[in-house]
């Protein structure tokens, strides 16, 4: 019995000694809040670090909550990218819960000008900044900041992929200039929460939703619907978008009641496994929300 306990011990020694001297796992571990930071590290870091997205594939995310056994792993990292403490209404518990050996953490809206949505319940902030290019660069360079300080001697790389990918921002955004340039209708049904304030507000787009708000969980007015409904007939307008990950059920009934067409416009907070495993990247998500609004907007 001893010897064959021996033997166990010196089993789990040695592949134990094995896992350990993998290169893998010497790696620096990051953990990010939402797909956009997942992208941004991916890209940026590529092989120096474990990338790591919090949300599981397919999960929205505003109604997350960490577990316990979540918050253990975010201490245990090294780096650690939220969106916002508006996006992230939980992250308090995580500060409080970090130990002093716990991750270095960026808030990746840091140097972002919130925008703010007035309605009955009174004012609040706009989480969805990146889906403006402007505000998606200075994302990249609270990234940037955080992978140099837990690991400075990659410096050079990390900058250099940065600024690959800020030059594709640029593109993205001359790609955004030419949409709403050239559009016949500055009008937009979306049959989900107001996620695109952003490039609402910059380029003059009215985006007409049911919803109130930036909540998903709630419902909209049988008068909002109503106004909607009138609106679509008078614009002639055929198009609804709704958000994805959500079922777009308010969509569904707009749609059967002016034979209007249903789309997912892409509010880039989380994407599916099978996108997942596809390795579709937040540029991928942002040109093809491009081509659906040419087709409803009306571009020349």
């Amino acid at each position: 019995m001893k010897k064959s306990l021996s033997v166990l011990i010196l089993f789990i020694l040695f592949f134990s000694g094995c896992t350990s001297s993998n290169p893998s796992n010497d790696k620096l571990n990051v953990i990010v809040t939402l797909f956009p930071q997942y992208d941004m590290v991916r890209s940026i870091a590529q092989d120096k670090v474990n990338v790591s997205l919090l949300l599981p594939a397919g999960v929205e995310p505003h109604a997350y909550e960490p577990t316990p056994s979540t918050l253990i792993e975010i201490n245990q990292s090294d780096l650690f990218i939220y969106t916002s403490d508006i996006m992230e209404t939980w992250i308090s518990h995580v500060f409080q819960d970090l130990t002093d050996k716990g991750p270095v953490v960026v808030d990746s809206s840091i140097g972002v000008s919130l925008l703010t949505h007035s309605d009955e319940d009174g004012e609040e902030y706009d989480p969805h900044f990146w889906l403006d290019p402007i505000n998606t660069k200075i994302m990249v360079s609270n990234v940037l900041k955080g992978l140099i300080q837990i690991d400075p001697d990659n410096t050079e790389f990390y900058q250099t992929n940065a600024d690959e990918y800020l030059s594709k921002l640029d593109e993205l955004d001359d790609a955004y200039v030419d949409l709403f340039s050239r559009v016949k209708t500055n009008k937009l049904i979306y049959g989900g929460h107001f996620a695109f304030g952003y490039l609402s507000s910059r380029f003059n787009i009215d985006i007409l939703s049911p919803y109130s708000g930036y909540s998903p969980d709630a419902e909209p007015s049988v008068s909002s619907l109503s106004e909607l409904l009138d609106t679509m007939n008078t614009y002639e307008i055929k198009v609804i978008f709704y958000e994805e990950l959500i079922d777009p059920k308010i969509a569904r009934i707009i749609s059967e009641q002016t034979n209007a067409t249903i789309d997912v416009l892409h509010g880039g907070h989380n994407i599916s496994k099978e996108e997942m495993d596809q390795g579709i990247t937040y540029f991928d998500l942002m040109y093809a929300n491009i081509e659906k609004l040419k087709g409803a907007l009306n571009y020349e």
